[in-house]
């Protein structure tokens, strides 16, 4: 993974470094990363929204714009992202992740993301097999079981 990737150049210099069929993943941590970002995904290939890194620079209430903008123009390229940071925080001292936090899973995942990447939570939490349960869990109820909205009894 390429750290501060901040443009086409970036991504340019890294895969010179490395071989062709290296699985490389740049990271998105930095408002220059946002606003280069139509060009950085035509010669990347995998990215990583780092929300924590990306949150020095960029007000929290625009998190969100930022990360579905670069999941949309994912989607459209049809290049994977993935988004870390601040998933299940509450579960690094608690058993159960909020209500929030498990909205913002389901929006993420709904919203394009093609993975997810847990840290404090599993490496210095104290419930991580827990919270790669209750990720699990959230991952299936989210692209597996599809309900009918329209009835609300179908959803529970």
């Amino acid at each position: 993974a390429l750290s501060f990737t901040n443009s086409e150049e970036d991504i340019n210099s890294f895969n010179k470094l490395l071989k062709k069929n290296s699985n490389k993943i740049y990271k998105i941590e930095t408002k220059k990363a946002v606003k280069n970002f139509e060009t950085m995904i035509k010669a990347g290939s995998n990215f990583l929204i780092d929300r924590g890194d990306l949150s020095r620079e960029v007000p929290l209430e625009k998190i969100p714009l930022a990360q579905n903008q670069i999941l949309e123009k994912s989607r459209k390229f049809n290049i994977p992202a993935y988004v870390a940071t601040n998933l299940m925080e509450n579960m690094i001292l608690n058993s159960k992740p909020t209500r929030a936090e498990v909205n913002d899973i389901q929006s993420t995942l709904n919203n394009g993301a093609k993975g997810l990447v847990l840290a404090a939570e599993t490496a210095i939490g104290q419930y991580p097999i827990d919270c790669v349960r209750m990720m699990s869990r959230i991952i299936h109820e989210t692209i597996y079981n599809k309900y009918d909205t329209t009835n609300i009894q179908n959803l529970l």
